[in-house]
């Protein structure tokens, strides 16, 4: 089975009310949506669906970790992954204009893909700059040999090279 029909939420026949569902998402639902960043995860899914007669509005909770490449010295760390997004899905005519948390369905439909959502909401929830976390004593977790030879090239960055130095003297004057 297709890792995306396995978050397919059927809600018809369900009673009008609160519903609980879970999903999990590991890597290759990421190898198979083609992004490649993320090759290794484990998240955790909460769905709670409130069914109405016209409207389904979803509470969806995110937790679990996503192993990540550290930026800066380019290992490997568990990335956690906390949040909670709110989704509206609403019947009628797919006409209107829907929002970035609105889907709208046919009347008739029984259910909902919830894999585009899923996906473009843990992306969202990684940070931009991705970097290993300080240990309890604000020192980085990163490879200290990594880190050794960025502080010595930055320090070699920084160190004046004096062949500019006469030049720098001038200025133009008009």
């Amino acid at each position: 089975m297709s890792y995306q029909n396995r978050y397919i939420l059927e809600f018809s026949g369900l009673s009008d009310g609160v519903h609980h569902f879970d999903f999990t998402i590991d890597g290759g639902f990421f190898r198979e949506s083609g992004y490649e960043d993320i090759q290794q995860c484990n998240i955790l899914i909460l769905v709670e669906m409130n069914k109405q007669p016209d409207m389904l509005e979803l509470k969806i909770n995110f937790s679990g970790t996503v192993v990540c490449e550290c930026d800066r010295c380019l290992e490997e760390y568990d990335q956690p992954v906390e949040g909670t997004e709110r989704l509206i899905v609403k019947f009628g005519a797919e006409d209107a204009e829907p929002a970035d948390d609105i889907i709208i369905l046919p009347p008739q439909e029984p259910k909902v893909d919830l894999s585009q959502f899923f996906y473009e909401s843990i992306i969202l929830l990684l940070p931009q700059r991705k970097v290993h976390p300080d240990d309890e004593n604000g020192k980085s977790k990163c490879n200290p040999e990594i880190i050794k030879k960025l502080e010595e090239l930055n320090q070699q960055k920084k160190n004046n090279d004096p062949r500019w130095d006469e030049l720098k003297k001038i200025t133009f004057k008009n």
